[in-house]
């Protein structure tokens, strides 16, 4: 479903520069299937597959996807491909960091093609 669809949207879901969304809102809890974000803040929520190419993370579950640069503050990463970016805190469980900056938070596997480990 598109942002502009969903009834019940928080006003920084509104606010995010994305395209090709495919979003819903579960028991008050924002649930990110597929699509592209470009720019915004996220707060929460739980995101499954698409592309992160800019913006600022606080908190939430990533499950899957590709990011493109940003910054993370907080949260917890199960798997997906990290391509660029800056890692402030959270845990990393599973996954391909290729790029970025780790400054710190909790590496519990995954794997490193960087010339620098998380």
């Amino acid at each position: 479903m598109k942002i502009s669809e969903l009834t019940n949207a928080p006003e920084w879901l509104k606010n995010a520069k994305v395209t090709n969304e495919d979003v819903e809102i579960v028991d008050g809890v924002v649930i990110w299937r597929d699509g592209t974000w470009y720019d915004g803040t996220w707060y929460d929520g739980d995101w499954y597959d698409g592309t992160w190419c800019g913006g600022t993370w606080y908190d939430g579950n990533w499950h899957d996807g590709a990011w493109h640069y940003g910054i993370w503050h907080h949260g917890i990463w199960h798997d997906g491909t990290w391509r660029g970016g800056t890692w402030y805190d959270g845990t990393w469980y599973d996954g391909s960091w290729y790029d970025g900056t780790w400054c710190g938070g909790t590496w519990c596997g995954g794997c490193v093609y960087a010339k620098t480990h998380p």
